[in-house]
């Protein structure tokens, strides 16, 4: 009998089996995190087949590298798995340290939620699913 590691793919793997490609050009900053002054900004594009998904990420200015398609992918399953676990803003916000009372932590929440639902009409239930709950994070 496999192990669950076993069965899991890598994000790696993910992203090579399902040919997800990324095209990022820099940002001056991301409209969703008007406040993160000392990072790059990317606007990044995900395309597999005909599909286009497009998002903002930031990554600190330690890191010296364009963002790669797994880092992106990674950070969208994150963001979706942990708004579709919590029932409520509510909820999410606790699990995350957030003050349930602040406009922006629930600002923060609802672009996750947009983002899942982006994502999830990028990839189709099947894929989403399998990438949320079957593959391993890095």
């Amino acid at each position: 009998m496999m192990t669950q590691e076993e069965t899991m793919g890598t994000m790696a793997d993910f992203v090579a089996r399902h040919n997800i490609k990324i095209a990022c050009e820099w940002a001056d900053r991301n409209p969703h995190m008007p406040d993160w002054n000392d990072a790059n900004h990317y606007k990044c594009k995900l395309t597999m087949g005909r599909k286009q998904m497009t998002v903002y990420f930031s990554q600190s200015y330690g890191v010296s590298h364009e963002p790669e398609v797994v880092d992106v992918l990674n950070c969208l399953a994150d963001d979706s798995a942990g708004v579709s676990n919590a029932r409520s803003f509510e909820e999410w916000a606790e699990e995350y340290g957030y003050d349930t009372d602040s406009r922006k932590a629930e600002k923060t929440y609802n672009v996750c939620v947009k983002q899942a639902a982006r994502l999830l009409s990028f990839l189709g239930k099947d894929l989403y699913d399998k990438l949320l709950w079957e593959t391993e994070r890095i």
